[in-house]
């Protein structure tokens, strides 16, 4: 980060120790600090690196271009440790694009009056995320794939290994406010599938898991292994399928936004995507007991759109290739045939401890500022 402004650097340090936080960095808002901190370039590698390692997490001030600062934040995030990328408000100049796009980065806009409750609100979310001890496993996959069975399945299974679990389902149809508007637009109230913009159904899917977000985090804080049918996945899937190949990647970045960063929804540590083709997918939805939401009718209005369906699908397997926690299981054999429920039960939990999910995980929270928690 450039010294320029350094009592605003200060201002940040002192903001953070009042919090009560261990600042390992603080060096870098001494005034006499010299270039490289009088080191040589190995050593001052090794101080930097050293440092992440004893760190729970990273504030980096990103007003002022720095190669030195964007190295460290790639360094910190690849160890799974997060990142909070503050821009000063009044600078004339524009949140460089690399930052501003960034998946993995948490970044916000900050002046010297609200610096105070920027850095309470960011910091009060990152000490829950350090709590959290249990894991938050989604079950997700095409319309009539058996995700509510292998939800179930998977709960007997933990629970057999005396671990403490929760099961959630969304969208929650009928007992939540949001699931009910969400019920009522898949029963065709609002109008066929294309008449409302992904953009704005998608904030009453979101809406709906905000409003389960206290339960869910209390849950993984008591040490609960949380199965969610359907999460934020869906909606990844879904409503990007809605929307022309060249802007669904803007709409994903938009999604995993307003759902991760300024929700802070948690983050789940698995995703078990149940693969089945449309096809079959389309025969098997008109095998459900009838459900209150759909009406008189068998299919809700996006299973009943063959071009929907495929479309998401498309959108599914993308998912399931690029990212690294989601796991694709295929529910029909070779020859076309679907595989029992128990084979494919048996391939989840097999998947699973490959992934070593069964082990204790702890997550760990990250400064150019380094800090650590007291």
């Amino acid at each position: 980060m450039s010294r320029r402004p350094l009592p605003t650097y200060q201002k940040i340090v002192g903001e953070i120790k009042k919090h009560g936080h261990e600042v390992l960095s603080e060096y870098v808002v001494d005034p006499k600090l010299k270039k490289g901190d009088g080191l040589s370039a190995d050593k001052l590698f090794e101080r930097e690196t050293e440092t992440i390692g004893k760190a729970d997490l990273m504030v980096a001030e990103v007003t002022t271009p720095s190669w030195g600062t964007a190295f460290l934040m790639e360094h910190v995030l690849k160890n799974d440790k997060p990142v909070l990328a503050l821009f000063y408000k009044n600078h004339k100049g524009e949140i460089p694009m690399m930052i501003k796009g960034h998946p993995k980065l948490y970044v916000e806009n900050y002046n010297l009056s609200n610096l105070r409750s920027t850095l309470d609100h960011y910091l009060r979310f990152f000490e829950r995320q350090k709590k959290k001890k249990g894991k938050l496993i989604v079950i997700d996959g095409t319309d009539g794939s058996g995700k509510a069975t292998q939800s179930k399945l998977l709960i007997k299974a933990l629970r057999k290994k005396k671990l403490k679990v929760a099961h959630i389902e969304f969208p929650r149809y009928y007992s939540s406010f949001h699931g009910r508007i969400v019920g009522r637009f898949l029963k065709g109230e609002f109008g066929d599938l294309d008449s409302i913009d992904p953009y704005i159904i998608s904030l009453a899917y979101a809406l709906d898991r905000l409003t389960a977000r206290k339960q869910i985090r209390d849950w993984l804080e008591a040490g609960y292994w949380v199965v969610a049918d359907r999460y934020t996945t869906a909606s990844m899937a879904h409503q990007t399928a809605k929307l022309p190949a060249k802007k669904r990647k803007k709409f994903l970045a938009w999604l995993d936004e307003m759902e991760y960063k300024q929700h802070k929804i948690p983050r789940e540590d698995v995703v078990v995507f149940l693969h089945v083709p449309v096809e079959t997918s389309s025969k098997l939805v008109t095998k459900k007991t009838k459900r209150k939401y759909t009406g008189k009718k068998q299919k809700d209005i996006a299973e009943e759109n063959l071009r929907h369906q495929k479309e998401t699908l498309k959108v599914y397997l993308k998912l399931a290739r690029e990212k690294e926690h989601w796991m694709r299981v295929d529910c029909v054999d070779k020859k076309g045939k679907m595989r029992t429920r128990k084979n494919i039960h048996k391939e989840i939990l097999e998947r699973l401890r490959e992934r070593k999910i069964f082990k204790t995980w702890q997550l760990l929270i990250f400064l150019l500022l380094f800090l650590r928690f007291s």
